[in-house]
Protein backbone atom coordinates (compact mmCIF):
# COMPACT_ATOMS: atom_id res chain seq x y z
CA UNK A 1 0.00 0.00 0.00
CA UNK A 2 1.49 3.31 -0.84
CA UNK A 3 0.39 6.67 0.53
CA UNK A 4 -0.49 8.17 4.23
CA UNK A 5 -4.16 7.16 4.10
CA UNK A 6 -3.98 3.34 2.95
CA UNK A 7 -0.69 2.85 5.55
CA UNK A 8 -2.99 3.69 8.16
CA UNK A 9 -5.24 1.18 6.87
CA UNK A 10 -3.03 -1.30 6.89
CA UNK A 11 -1.91 -0.56 10.67
CA UNK A 12 -5.45 -0.59 11.68
CA UNK A 13 -6.50 -3.62 9.61
CA UNK A 14 -3.21 -6.01 10.83
CA UNK A 15 -4.66 -4.71 14.59
CA UNK A 16 -7.95 -5.33 13.91
CA UNK A 17 -7.16 -8.82 12.85
CA UNK A 18 -4.63 -9.36 15.70
CA UNK A 19 -7.31 -8.38 18.06
CA UNK A 20 -9.91 -11.19 16.25
CA UNK A 21 -6.67 -13.76 17.27
CA UNK A 22 -6.36 -13.99 13.44
CA UNK A 23 -3.32 -15.95 12.62
CA UNK A 24 -0.18 -13.89 11.73
CA UNK A 25 -0.05 -16.30 7.82
CA UNK A 26 -3.46 -15.08 7.21
CA UNK A 27 -3.06 -11.77 8.18
CA UNK A 28 -0.20 -11.13 5.96
CA UNK A 29 -2.45 -12.72 3.04
CA UNK A 30 -5.27 -10.63 3.60
CA UNK A 31 -3.37 -7.27 3.87
CA UNK A 32 -1.75 -8.91 0.49
CA UNK A 33 -4.85 -9.08 -1.48
CA UNK A 34 -6.04 -5.24 0.05
CA UNK A 35 -3.06 -4.01 -0.95
CA UNK A 36 -3.17 -5.44 -4.57
CA UNK A 37 -6.63 -4.31 -5.04
CA UNK A 38 -5.64 -0.71 -4.37
CA UNK A 39 -2.34 -1.17 -6.61
CA UNK A 40 -4.78 -2.16 -9.40
CA UNK A 41 -7.65 -0.21 -9.17
CA UNK A 42 -6.33 2.93 -7.46
CA UNK A 43 -9.62 2.90 -5.35
CA UNK A 44 -8.92 4.06 -1.62
CA UNK A 45 -9.81 1.20 0.61
CA UNK A 46 -12.32 2.16 3.16
CA UNK A 47 -14.51 2.68 0.06
CA UNK A 48 -14.14 -0.46 -1.01
CA UNK A 49 -13.59 -2.84 2.40
CA UNK A 50 -15.68 -0.70 5.04
CA UNK A 51 -13.76 0.35 8.24
CA UNK A 52 -10.80 -1.97 9.29
CA UNK A 53 -12.91 -2.81 11.96
CA UNK A 54 -15.54 -3.86 9.87
CA UNK A 55 -13.43 -5.83 6.95
CA UNK A 56 -11.61 -7.80 10.10
CA UNK A 57 -15.42 -9.01 11.24
CA UNK A 58 -16.34 -9.96 7.96
CA UNK A 59 -13.42 -12.38 7.33
CA UNK A 60 -12.60 -14.10 11.13
CA UNK A 61 -15.47 -16.49 11.52
CA UNK A 62 -13.34 -19.20 9.60
CA UNK A 63 -10.15 -17.86 11.17
CA UNK A 64 -10.67 -16.87 14.25
CA UNK A 65 -9.51 -18.93 17.57
CA UNK A 66 -11.60 -17.84 20.00
CA UNK A 67 -10.80 -18.89 23.83
CA UNK A 68 -12.41 -17.04 26.28
CA UNK A 69 -10.06 -19.57 28.70
CA UNK A 70 -7.36 -18.14 27.38
CA UNK A 71 -8.35 -14.53 27.67
CA UNK A 72 -9.23 -14.59 31.01
CA UNK A 73 -5.82 -16.35 31.83
CA UNK A 74 -4.24 -13.25 30.03
CA UNK A 75 -6.14 -10.60 32.35
CA UNK A 76 -5.84 -12.96 35.51
CA UNK A 77 -2.14 -13.79 34.94
CA UNK A 78 -1.71 -10.13 34.12
CA UNK A 79 -3.43 -8.58 36.90
CA UNK A 80 -1.91 -10.53 39.48
CA UNK A 81 1.24 -10.32 37.84
CA UNK A 82 0.90 -5.83 38.44
CA UNK A 83 -0.11 -6.75 42.09
CA UNK A 84 2.24 -8.88 42.85
CA UNK A 85 5.26 -6.50 41.47
CA UNK A 86 3.24 -3.25 42.45
CA UNK A 87 3.10 -4.68 46.43
CA UNK A 88 7.21 -5.88 45.89
CA UNK A 89 7.76 -2.48 45.22
CA UNK A 90 6.58 -1.02 47.99
CA UNK A 91 8.04 -3.14 50.39
CA UNK A 92 11.29 -2.81 49.08
CA UNK A 93 10.77 1.04 49.71
CA UNK A 94 8.96 0.72 52.65
CA UNK A 95 10.69 -2.76 54.17
CA UNK A 96 7.85 -4.50 54.77
CA UNK A 97 6.39 -7.72 53.44
CA UNK A 98 2.99 -8.96 52.47
CA UNK A 99 1.78 -12.70 52.62
CA UNK A 100 5.08 -13.70 53.98
CA UNK A 101 7.13 -12.80 51.03
CA UNK A 102 9.97 -10.52 50.76
CA UNK A 103 9.76 -8.46 48.64
CA UNK A 104 11.96 -9.75 46.41
CA UNK A 105 9.72 -12.42 46.78
CA UNK A 106 6.94 -10.89 45.76
CA UNK A 107 8.76 -9.55 42.65
CA UNK A 108 9.52 -12.89 41.54
CA UNK A 109 5.94 -14.59 42.12
CA UNK A 110 4.89 -11.33 39.61
CA UNK A 111 7.17 -11.76 37.22
CA UNK A 112 6.26 -15.69 37.22
CA UNK A 113 2.49 -15.26 36.73
CA UNK A 114 2.85 -12.71 34.20
CA UNK A 115 4.38 -15.78 31.90
CA UNK A 116 1.49 -17.44 30.92
CA UNK A 117 0.05 -14.19 29.77
CA UNK A 118 3.04 -13.02 28.33
CA UNK A 119 3.30 -16.08 26.46
CA UNK A 120 -0.13 -16.39 24.83
CA UNK A 121 0.81 -12.31 23.63
CA UNK A 122 4.03 -12.94 22.33
CA UNK A 123 2.18 -15.77 20.18
CA UNK A 124 -0.58 -13.67 19.23
CA UNK A 125 2.23 -11.21 18.00
CA UNK A 126 4.01 -13.30 15.64
CA UNK A 127 5.22 -11.16 13.16
CA UNK A 128 3.46 -10.09 9.90
CA UNK A 129 4.52 -10.76 6.64
CA UNK A 130 3.74 -9.59 3.32
CA UNK A 131 3.30 -12.67 1.80
CA UNK A 132 4.26 -11.90 -1.57
CA UNK A 133 8.09 -10.79 -0.85
CA UNK A 134 8.32 -11.58 2.83
CA UNK A 135 8.95 -7.58 4.20
CA UNK A 136 7.99 -7.60 7.70
CA UNK A 137 4.71 -5.57 8.25
CA UNK A 138 4.69 -5.52 11.87
CA UNK A 139 7.16 -5.72 15.10
CA UNK A 140 8.68 -8.86 16.18
CA UNK A 141 6.96 -10.46 19.33
CA UNK A 142 10.17 -9.35 22.00
CA UNK A 143 8.94 -6.15 21.13
CA UNK A 144 5.38 -6.98 21.80
CA UNK A 145 6.81 -8.78 24.88
CA UNK A 146 9.09 -5.84 26.11
CA UNK A 147 6.32 -3.68 25.45
CA UNK A 148 4.63 -5.33 28.19
CA UNK A 149 6.82 -6.17 30.80
CA UNK A 150 7.61 -2.65 30.74
CA UNK A 151 4.72 -1.63 31.23
CA UNK A 152 4.21 -4.16 34.29
CA UNK A 153 7.49 -2.61 35.56
CA UNK A 154 6.03 1.03 35.24
CA UNK A 155 2.80 0.38 36.66
CA UNK A 156 4.52 -1.19 39.34
CA UNK A 157 7.45 1.52 40.24
CA UNK A 158 4.38 4.11 39.93
CA UNK A 159 2.38 2.55 42.83
CA UNK A 160 5.48 1.99 44.95
CA UNK A 161 6.52 6.01 44.17
CA UNK A 162 3.00 6.56 44.95
CA UNK A 163 3.00 4.14 48.27
CA UNK A 164 6.24 6.28 49.95
CA UNK A 165 4.85 9.26 48.92
CA UNK A 166 1.61 9.06 50.47
CA UNK A 167 3.30 7.80 53.80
Amino acid sequence: MTGPATTDYQQRLVAALRLRRVPAERIGEVVAEVDSHVAETGEDPAEVFGTPRAYAASLTHEHRRDSRAGTALELVSGALAGWFLAVGAVDLFEGGSHLGLPWWGSVLVGLLLGVPGGRRVAARARQVRDPRDGRALTPTARTAVLTVVGVLLLFAALVAGLAVALT
